[in-house]
């Protein structure tokens, strides 16, 4: 660790430092190390409060730094500061990135396109089918899997990978040598051996709930999209996706039964604007991908109730499908239609019209064309 590295290091882990304070700090006086001398109305006028002042001169600076590379060193973990050349690129867009992340495995990985995979902690057996089914595809497509290993969407996304012999890379809500959960130990082992761990936050910190949104944050600043696959309506994977919106990065989510609530937040984010998702070749045709002429996906969970599989040789002239999908049909059978005006003339909602859309553009009878229009094929 050189000095830059130790004097960033130390004015992060000061209690109250975060992201937009360090960067005011240093960017009035000039580097991290000098915040540490500089007089208090220097850093008053930088924005410091009373409390980060009395932090700033009662913190131990030099014992912080040693701690912190004893348990780099236990651990195998590195440190990258913005300034160094393998801080992960689509990250420090942002201005209130974190000035240093710590990192086991391979640094490398956070170089590469990557997308998000967000979700609940308890997934029905579909939505653990499906995260894996576009984690796969994610991986076939050269794309790391970015997830916080928490139990459930996030697992399931990380081990699709793998098993895919991917790239995937778990961003923590605490230090990278504190494992959480427990129950995945052995994932994170799994992962940091050819992926990445990943944290903000200094080595030993404890995991707290006010941890996760700044650790939410990370997982949209590393991706080109974020993907949702379930989640009740007061999923903390529902706060991944409000960064993402307001980051301005496409946003997707995999439309699910009206009836389930373990669908009911990712059908609210079709009605706010994310992109319905159920194969991953529609994620690469929005991202402006080539998408690969391929046969049957393997990966392919069983047909459920409310997704229905692309038949491989569709017929020249079907019938009208019964029931909403068939009215849906019907009404785009005189011209493309906004999404808003088939739910009025239908009187349905536009999370349950969306989530018929999406099945019959799969089935290819309908295809979507940009602003939320559609037509009949």
């Amino acid at each position: 660790m050189n000095d830059s590295q130790a004097d960033t290091i130390a004015l992060y882990g000061v209690p109250g430092v975060g992201a937009k304070t360090f960067a005011r700090l240093v960017a009035r006086v000039g580097s991290a190390g000098a915040v540490f001398t500089a007089p208090d109305p220097e850093l008053r006028a930088a924005g410091a409060g009373e409390k980060v002042l009395r932090a700033l001169r009662e913190f131990d600076r030099d014992g912080f730094v040693r701690d912190q590379e004893k348990r780099m060193a236990r651990f195998g973990a590195v440190v990258v500061t913005r300034d160094d050349p393998e801080y992960p690129p689509l990250l420090n867009r942002f201005a209130s990135a974190p000035p240093v992340l710590f990192l086991r495995g391979d640094p490398g990985v956070l170089s590469m396109p990557a997308l998000a995979f967000v979700g609940t902690r308890r997934p029905t057996a579909w939505g653990e089918a499906i995260t894996g089914r576009l984690a796969s595809g994610a991986v076939r497509a050269g794309y790391c899997v970015v997830s916080g290993m928490a139990a459930g969407i996030d697992t399931a996304a990380h081990r699709a990978a793998l098993d895919e012999n991917g790239k995937t890379a778990a961003v923590f809500g605490c230090g990278v040598d504190v494992l959480y959960p427990v129950g995945n130990r052995g994932l994170a082992e799994d992962i940091a051996a050819t992926g990445c761990l990943v944290s903000h936050f200094p080595m030993g910190t404890r995991c707290s709930p006010g941890n996760f949104p700044a650790r939410n944050a990370v997982v949209v600043g590393l991706s080109q999209g974020v993907i949702v696959t379930e989640a009740p309506s007061r999923s903390g994977a529902l706060i991944t996706a409000e960064m993402a919106l307001k980051a301005r990065c496409p946003l997707f989510a995999v439309p699910g039964n009206a009836d389930s609530d373990s669908s009911e937040g990712t059908n609210s984010l079709l009605a706010r604007g994310a992109h319905p998702v159920a194969r991953f070749e529609q994620i690469l045709s929005f991202l402006g991908r080539p998408v690969p002429d391929s046969g049957p996906d393997e990966h392919d969970p069983e047909p459920s109730a409310h997704l229905r599989r692309r038949p491989a040789s569709p017929p020249a002239a079907r019938p009208v499908p019964p029931g909403l999908a068939g009215d849906i049909v019907t009404a785009l059978s005189h011209g493309p239609l906004q999404v808003e005006v088939i739910c009025a003339r239908l009187g349905q909602t536009i999370p349950i019209v969306l989530t018929e859309l999406t099945l019959l553009e799969m089935d290819g009878l309908i295809r979507q064309r940009p602003g939320k229009v559609f037509e009949r094929v």
